[in-house]
């Protein structure tokens, strides 16, 4: 067979044999960082107490049925690892939100989020994890009046300037639309209200959102409240600067059926769904409306508030599933709910490349599909095939090669 790059085109899971695989999981989040993916926190009540697999962690009598885990997937090894983690390690571990820092490297940031039961454990505090070590830490931060309050199902977003943007969330029996910011390149960072509750365009408060920020705007795409769902025909957009909502018409996809999406040429409604930008261009994945569970894609572009549906469908259907994109535009989607009958989760993990990356890129993608099983070879061997050496890393992890 011939390599040939293509967008759009279903990959994985291709896992390493004898990898370690993570239980199946909803409501944990995903982040990429150098070539890994890195997964926090998740919910399943179907893993037994005395489950073989999970006797052997330290946090799972006190954390079940939630995963205090962190787990990396390497995307050139195919491979899962769980990284020991130790230090101050939050225990708001669903619906929560997870980031790369902007300027320090390898630090992960959990923010938000809930323990079980749902709601009676919530904090607002940011914490950070070195994810070469496994430690956690809490961010400091100057007391301020214009702390966020401790919710869970948020939805953050950094923009160029490393200032994170948080928006709305629930304590579990009240929905709120705050919108909050913190600079996280200052010296002492302290958060700042940027909304004020008089303003009369207010958007429906809501949780399991997700948010974009572009141009000193931000955009609310979608979420709900557990009976209710948001559409995207008007987007509500903050202005940064002049602190107030106001809606945003979008034009629907003329190429769609009426039997796809909303009928109109929207996406359906819907909570849960992911989210993933690369700058003017935002895509939603998955996603669930109160009654169906969802498994398309669908692309807004933000210079011209035009909707798109991508020609690709998820292998299955997924809400509270985590989604990320790689700095060269690969769509990596974990877990999720796949099925309300059964309240069964998945564990499958698989991308797709959303645009087209370096040719460096390409030639290792190559590489790898007319060497399968190249995480099999020595490092000495793969240094005598021309394999760079920061490919060589990426593929070991700092790890004993698979075999």
């Amino acid at each position: 067979k011939i390599y040939k790059f293509c967008l759009f085109r279903t990959e994985g899971p291709d896992l390493c044999e004898g990898s370690p695989i993570p239980k199946a999981r909803s409501g944990h989040r995903i982040a990429s960082y150098n070539g890994k993916i890195y997964s926090f926190g998740g919910f399943n009540p179907k893993i037994l107490e005395e489950d073989e697999e999970m006797l052997e962690d330290p946090f799972w009598n006190e954390s079940r049925p939630l995963f205090k885990e962190l787990w990396e997937y390497n995307l050139s090894s195919c491979t899962w690892r769980k990284i020991d983690v130790k230090g101050t390690i939050p225990n708001q571990l669903a619906s929560h939100t997870a980031i790369f820092h902007p300027s320090q490297s390898g630090r992960l940031l959990v923010y938000g989020g809930t323990g079980n039961p749902f709601g009676s454990v919530t904090s607002s505090a940011i914490h950070v994890c070195d994810v070469n070590t496994g430690i956690f830490t809490k961010l400091n931060t100057a007391s301020s009046t214009g702390d966020p309050m401790a919710l869970y199902g948020q939805s953050i977003t950094i923009d160029e300037t490393g200032c994170l943007y948080t928006v709305g969330g629930t304590t579990g029996f009240q929905y709120f639309m705050d919108v909050n910011v913190i600079d996280l390149n200052s010296c002492e960072p302290s958060w700042q209200r940027l909304n004020s509750t008089a303003d009369p365009s207010e958007p429906f408060p809501r949780y399991r959102h997700e948010i974009a920020v572009y141009k000193g705007k931000i955009y609310l795409l979608g979420g709900g409240t557990s009976t209710s769902v948001c559409g995207f025909q008007t987007i509500p957009t903050f202005s940064i600067d002049e602190n107030f909502w106001y809606a945003t018409k979008t034009s629907h996809d003329r190429n769609v059926t009426i039997d796809e999406g909303d009928g109109n040429g929207y996406p359906d409604a819907r909570r849960c769904h992911g989210l993933v930008q690369s700058g003017n261009q935002v895509w939603i994945v998955g996603g669930y409306d109160g009654q169906d569970i969802f498994n398309d894609i669908w692309n807004l572009d933000l210079a011209n508030f035009s909707w798109k549906k991508i020609d690709l469908d998820l292998p299955k259907p997924v809400y509270f599933h985590g989604v990320t994109l790689t700095e060269e535009g690969r769509l990596v989607v974990f877990g999720g709910v796949d099925c309300i009958q059964n309240n069964t989760r998945t564990n499958d993990i698989y991308s797709f490349w959303l645009k087209v990356p370096s040719l460096r890129s390409m030639a290792w993608e190559a590489v790898k599909f007319y060497i399968p099983k190249i995480n099999r070879l020595p490092k000495g061997k793969l240094r005598e095939i021309g394999v760079p050496m920061d490919y060589i890393t990426t593929l070991s992890g700092g790890q004993a090669l698979c075999g």
